[in-house]
């Protein structure tokens, strides 16, 4: 029986702190970010998503508000302009159970978010071999852009991904 209820999102203060600190730990499982001040990167996104089977969490995304620093690292490796008035948000931090995954639970995950940004601009990376995320991000609107680029955070390249404004 499939019991997964639709995803949980909302602005990271409207949650409580353990729920904060499993959303952590999800990003930390997957390995594709730094975990510097990460929790502190969650806290000021603009909203974040949970979806859950039962009582257990299979799945965390965020729609994050990049840093400048982080946007123009990500904009040079990828060669393109990503500047704040085109792209206020970034689709990151997805990550599903590896029990989880060939259900599509990427789209439930990162609908939510992408209606949360109001038609405002996104941009999102992902691992070049990850074709089920190119799969979500194509089915929200995304266009691949750019040039691959090497990851710092494990053996794959990156690839960029934008949405544009409405």
């Amino acid at each position: 029986m499939n019991c997964i209820a639709p995803a949980v999102a909302g602005k990271p203060a409207s949650f409580e702190a353990v729920a904060i600190e499993d959303f952590v730990a999800f990003v930390l499982a997957g390995g594709e970010v730094t975990p510097h001040h990460l929790k502190d990167r969650v806290l000021r996104a603009e909203n974040i998503s949970f979806l859950r089977e039962g009582s257990c969490l299979l799945g965390v995304a965020g729609l994050k508000i990049p840093s400048e620093h982080h946007r123009r690292e990500v904009a040079a490796a990828a060669e393109v302009s990503l500047g704040v008035k085109e792209f206020a948000f970034e689709l990151g931090w997805v990550f599903v159970l590896p029990s989880a995954r060939g259900r599509r639970l990427s789209f439930p995950l990162c609908a939510p978010l992408v209606e949360a940004a109001k038609g405002k601009g996104i941009f999102a990376t992902s691992r070049v071999t990850n074709a089920g995320m190119h799969k979500t991000l194509a089915r929200l609107g995304f266009s691949r852009a750019g040039k691959e680029w090497p990851s710092q955070q494990n053996e794959d390249n990156l690839a960029l991904f934008v949405r544009n404004a409405a």
